[in-house]
């Protein structure tokens, strides 16, 4: 995990960049989506069903919180349920 200070224009600069490239992961490939599990205590965050863009990190340092996007902006994968979409429908991919 990596602080910025955002009070410099390096740090909103690095923000910036982390935005970029979090954008980009989240549509390239096979994309990944997330529903908030009601037993999270992140549920409410969304619409009750509602799907998020996620990428997975696998980046030692990030700790349990290895589900990137959504409003929350990280989870743990016991907070969400991972979706792929194939020809309009939803697939769960995880238990």
């Amino acid at each position: 995990m990596q602080l910025f200070d955002m009070n410099t224009a390096e740090g909103r600069a690095a923000v910036e960049q982390y935005e970029r490239e979090r954008e980009a992961m989240t549509t390239k490939g096979q994309q990944l989506y997330a529903k908030i599990k009601r037993s999270s205590k992140y549920y409410g965050q969304t619409e009750p069903n509602q799907l998020f863009p996620v990428y997975i990190v696998a980046t030692p340092g990030w700790g349990a919180y290895i589900v990137q996007g959504g409003p929350g902006g990280q989870y743990r994968l016991a907070d969400v349920n991972l979706f792929i979409i194939h020809d309009g429908h939803e697939q769960r991919i995880n238990r």
